[in-house]
């Protein structure tokens, strides 16, 4: 088994930074193609997204959400080219401007090479990638206190019950 963790640091308030993470539309900010819910609720536990990583060979990552907790936690089981991952995302308000995200990554599968990339390294720099493209986008945007900015709500609700 494999692990790895990731911390990022985004100069926004919780709220703002989960909303941007758990769009119904999820992360067309990132350089992740062809992202869509194929089954189940989006962000509802249980349901699957399949996407395709930027220099994936044409892999597809199918996951299943197993736990969504708003401004805290989310977890996936990402399977793809014969590797298990299991995901936790946690999100830590660390002031009122400003929140970490800490990403831990489990795997099991086939380490040795896949496409003539060693595993480990690959889906940790796609990894911290995508946290990289969030920080982007959370912080080019216009924070929504006092602008026409989108807002999730006073209480830090992300409007997820809000999905058809």
């Amino acid at each position: 088994m494999a692990r790895s963790e990731i911390r990022i640091t985004i100069a926004r308030p919780l709220p703002e930074v989960f909303s941007v993470y758990s769009q119904t539309d999820p992360w067309r900010w990132s350089s992740i193609r062809n992202i869509h819910w194929t089954r189940g609720k989006p962000w509802a536990v249980g349901s699957r997204l399949q996407m395709e990583p930027p220099n994936s060979f044409g892999i597809i990552v199918d996951q299943v959400l197993t736990h969504f907790e708003p401004n805290r936690r989310v977890e996936f089981i990402s399977h793809f080219g014969g590797i298990t991952m299991q995901s936790q995302v946690l999100f830590k308000g660390l002031s009122e401007q400003s929140t970490e995200i800490e990403c831990r990554l489990e795997f099991v599968g086939t380490f040795s090479r896949v496409a003539g990339l060693a595993v480990e390294t690959t889906i940790e720099a796609g990894a911290r990638q995508f946290y990289e493209e969030m920080k982007i986008e959370c912080e080019r945007r216009e924070p929504a206190q006092g602008s026409s900015a989108r807002s999730t709500g006073d209480s830090g609700d992300t409007g997820q019950n809000d999905v058809e």
